[in-house]
């Protein structure tokens, strides 16, 4: 028992110290280190809550973080699935009523509870 004592913290700090051991540490100089994250382009407007194909438009439920500009008339917003494909573009009408913006469908057809982006300049 008494050697089986000593033996636990000795056990303690070698695992220890072999668990902060790393073999893939990346160089501070290497293009990998360096590579600078960029925020994306995309900001986000809303879902889609409402869609009329024969009439050629869309309904808007606006996020609460929608960018003013979107909010704009003739703003180009894209609607994608939430696998990020795109399902079509709409342009804003600028007419805002509450939590809601109407748009013309331009290309594609959206879905209900498509998520809308607006592509920031």
């Amino acid at each position: 028992m008494p050697n089986t004592a000593r033996a636990l913290p000795l056990l303690a700090v070698f695992f220890l110290l072999n668990g902060c051991q790393s073999k893939n540490i990346v160089p501070v100089g290497s293009p990998a280190a360096t590579k600078a994250i960029t925020a994306s382009p995309n900001q986000i407007v809303g879902r889609v809550l409402a869609v009329d194909a024969t009439l050629g438009f869309a309904i808007i439920e606006i996020a609460a973080s929608a960018p003013p500009a979107a909010l704009q008339p003739d703003a180009l917003l894209t609607t994608r699935t939430d696998d990020l494909r795109p399902t079509a573009q709409l342009r804003s009408r600028g007419y805002r009523s509450s939590r809601t913006l109407g748009s013309f469908i331009i290309d594609g057809q959206p879905n209900l509870r498509d998520e809308v982006v607006y592509r920031a300049p």
